[in-house]
């Protein structure tokens, strides 16, 4: 059986380091928006004697062995399901590769989604929800999709969809190592950030413009780099109302209200980086698109 999926990426409109968890985790404040830039996974899967994936991408820069998310992914589904399957993924590559907006993680949330309906519904949403939390952080948060944001338990609750805006998101021509940044802050950690509280009741209250008073990440002060405050205060000085960088980086985006604001900063913003781009919110983390 065939299945395909479209995988929606996210932006990080608040990310902060609180401390380590005891699995050595790093424990975070954080609020995500997925956005309408996806990948789409193809999983075409039958049971079998033996387990076996075979990865297939359009982008020659994913590495399409045992290191891909979706194998990892392919492997633990059917580790939990208790089957044996002889499974071929083809992945059509969008999202920023180390851009912040989840890229693989996507993969791994639509790799999951999509072998749970090739065998209708084997395990729960929650039991998948463990099994991308057990490959990746941002895996379960990708899945779900929408406005979501952490509570003190470390849970992701779920907000109304922030609607009402467009972002503008640079992905510039160099990329931020994640392992990087958690090391500088485990060396140099920062203070926790007293907004967070404001920024979750700015969310729930549906006011975008007190959210556009919060929105920031800790990473940007750990990098201290001039490029992303550079592309910052591009976005800003395009009309944006506030600008930000996204995960570990390096997308920098700039939220609009405007759509044709946002138009106009995009050409402008050409000007000066190789990729620049609208993302608008979503309220979807993967959608079936046959089977």
């Amino acid at each position: 059986m065939i299945v395909k999926v479209r995988a929606y990426s996210k932006l990080n409109l608040f990310l902060d380091i609180t401390g380590r968890l005891p699995s050595g985790r790093h424990s975070l404040n954080i609020a995500t928006q997925s956005v309408d830039v996806y990948d789409d996974i193809t999983v075409d899967a039958v049971l079998s004697d033996d387990f076996s994936c075979r990865i297939e991408c359009n982008n020659p820069d994913i590495p399409c062995d045992k290191r891909n998310i979706v194998y990892k992914a392919a492997k633990a589904f059917c580790t939990a399901s208790d089957i044996n399957a002889r499974i071929c993924i083809t992945i059509e590559k969008n999202v920023p590769i180390m851009g912040g907006m989840g890229g693989s993680s996507v993969d791994g949330a639509g790799t999951l989604v999509a072998l749970n309906e090739i065998f209708k519904n084997r395990l729960s949403k929650q039991k998948l929800y463990d099994i991308g939390d057990s490959i990746g952080a941002d895996v379960p948060i990708c899945m779900k999709g929408g406005t979501q944001y952490s509570t003190e338990n470390g849970k992701m609750e779920t907000a109304d969809c922030l609607a009402d805006c467009v972002f503008v998101c640079v992905y510039p021509n160099f990329t931020l190592s994640t392992a990087l940044a958690y090391s500088k802050y485990d060396e140099f950690p920062t203070e926790i950030s007293p907004y967070y509280a404001e920024f979750i009741n700015s969310i729930k209250n549906g006011s975008l413009s007190e959210c556009c008073k919060y929105i920031s990440n800790v990473f940007t002060g750990i990098y201290r780099d001039d490029r992303i405050n550079n592309i910052k205060n591009d976005l800003l000085n395009c009309g944006a109302s506030t600008a930000e960088m996204t995960g570990s980086g390096s997308v920098v985006f700039g939220l609009f209200i405007d759509e044709a604001d946002a138009k106009t900063a995009v050409t402008k913003l050409n000007e000066n980086y190789p990729c620049c781009f609208i993302a608008r919110p979503v309220n979807c983390g993967v959608s079936v698109l046959f089977s």
